[in-house]
């Protein structure tokens, strides 16, 4: 396995999910715990401002296009984590930062309809679609 099946796994943990108005998604908890049973790999992780290896390292790359989907579309998250460095796969500041148990990227729908999250990471390319459902 790859960085990329860590990228392609949260993306498929994530896509297709509704978000009913008035509730709250949380990305840690949609993507599942990261363990080698759950199916991700070692990829590269940042700890205390170092950049080490760690299993699911790399869903911060589709916690992060999510981000920027929210930003776009005007969403205001209720939890969003800066990495302790900068990171290469989104301009500085639209960066989220995830880590078990500790940082998430949640967001409440405040709109009077259903969100659904589009994420498709195909070859190493990831998009991520807020859609209305």
């Amino acid at each position: 396995g790859t960085f990329a099946t860590n990228v392609e796994l949260a993306a498929s943990r994530i896509h297709g999910r509704v978000i009913k108005p008035g509730k709250t998604f949380s990305y840690s908890k949609s993507v599942g715990t990261r363990t080698v049973a759950n199916g991700y790999v070692n990829g590269p992780s940042f700890a205390n401002g170092i950049k080490v290896s760690s299993i699911g390292g790399g869903i911060c790359q589709t916690s992060s296009t999510l981000y920027v989907s929210l930003l776009l579309a005007g969403i205001e998250p209720i939890e969003h984590h800066y990495h302790s460095l900068p990171v290469d796969y989104v301009p500085l500041g639209l960066d989220a930062a995830i880590s078990q148990g500790v940082q998430d990227l949640r967001f409440k729908n405040t709109a009077d309809y259903n969100i659904v999250i589009e994420a498709i990471a195909i070859d190493g390319m990831l998009t991520v679609n807020l859609l209305r459902g």
